[in-house]
C-alpha cells in the first residue's frame, strides 16, 4: 500500500509539473501576441483590438483546459502571460505602473473564467455545447470588475473617457460585450485543439519525458526572448 501511495504521489508531482510547463508555454504565446498587437503595432485603444486580444487569450486558455480539464488552467495561464507581457518594462525601461492595468486585466480575465468554469463543472460536464457561453460569461464578469479595478489601480485615459461618457454601462456596451462575443466564439476551437493535442502530448510525455519538458521550457524562453527583441527600437 505504501508503495502504491508513493507511486501515486510521484505521478501527481509529475502531472503538476507537466501542467505548469504547458501553462508556461501557452501563457508566453499569449503574452507575445499581447505585446505584438498592443505595443509593436500600437493597436491598443483601436476598435476591436481589445476584443481580438481577449479572444486570443481565451483561445490559449481553452487549449490548456482541453488538455487538462482543470478550471485552474485559466488563471495559471493568465499569470504566465503576465511574465511575457511585462518584458516591456526592462526592455524599454518604463515604469511598471504604466502597465499596471494590463496586469489587472489579465489577472481578472484568468480568475473570472476560472471561477466561471469551476462553478459550471459542478452542474454540467458538457463543455462542447456550452463552454463558449461560460467563457463569455466569465469575460463579462472580468470586464465589469476591470472597469472598477482599473479606475482604482491606475486610472488611465482609456477608462476615464468611459467614466465621463456614461460609466460602466457605456463601457460594457462598447467594449466588454464584444470581448465576450469574441471569447465565446474562440473558446471552442481552443478547447478542441487541446483535446486533439492530448494524445500527442501524452505520448511524448510518456516516451521521452526529458526532451518533452526541455522542449516546453525552451519554447517558452524563446517566446519571451522574441517578445523582447520585437520591442527593441
Amino acid at each position: 500500500m505504501k508503495f502504491n501511495n508513493r507511486n501515486n504521489a510521484e505521478r501527481e508531482k509529475y502531472s503538476m509539473f507537466n501542467f505548469l510547463c504547458v501553462a508556461l508555454l501557452l501563457g508566453s504565446i499569449w503574452g507575445f501576441f499581447e505585446v505584438f498587437f498592443k505595443d509593436v503595432l500600437s493597436m491598443g485603444g483601436t476598435p476591436f483590438a481589445s476584443s481580438i486580444m481577449t479572444g486570443i487569450g481565451v483561445f490559449m486558455m481553452a487549449i490548456g483546459y482541453g488538455l487538462f480539464k482543470r478550471a485552474g488552467s485559466f488563471f495559471i495561464i493568465s499569470v504566465f502571460s503576465i511574465f511575457t507581457r511585462m518584458i516591456i518594462v526592462p526592455v524599454l525601461g518604463c515604469s511598471p505602473i504604466c502597465r499596471a492595468n494590463a496586469v489587472v486585466a489579465l489577472l481578472l480575465l484568468g480568475a473570472s473564467t476560472a471561477v466561471a468554469f469551476s462553478l459550471f463543472e459542478r452542474v454540467s460536464k458538457n463543455q462542447n455545447k456550452t463552454g463558449g457561453i461560460v467563457a463569455g460569461g466569465g469575460v463579462l464578469l472580468s470586464g465589469t470588475a476591470f472597469y472598477f479595478a482599473g479606475l482604482a489601480c491606475a486610472p488611465c485615459q482609456y477608462l476615464k473617457n468611459f467614466a465621463a461618457q456614461g460609466g460602466l454601462m457605456t463601457f460594457l456596451s462598447v467594449e466588454v460585450l464584444w470581448w465576450s462575443l469574441f471569447s465565446a466564439v474562440l473558446f471552442y476551437p481552443g478547447y478542441l485543439a487541446g483535446i486533439k493535442l492530448q494524445g500527442v502530448a501524452s505520448t511524448l510525455h510518456e516516451a521521452r519525458p526529458v526532451p518533452y519538458y526541455a522542449a516546453l521550457v525552451s519554447a517558452s524562453i524563446v517566446m519571451m526572448v522574441v517578445t523582447g527583441l520585437i520591442l527593441v527600437p
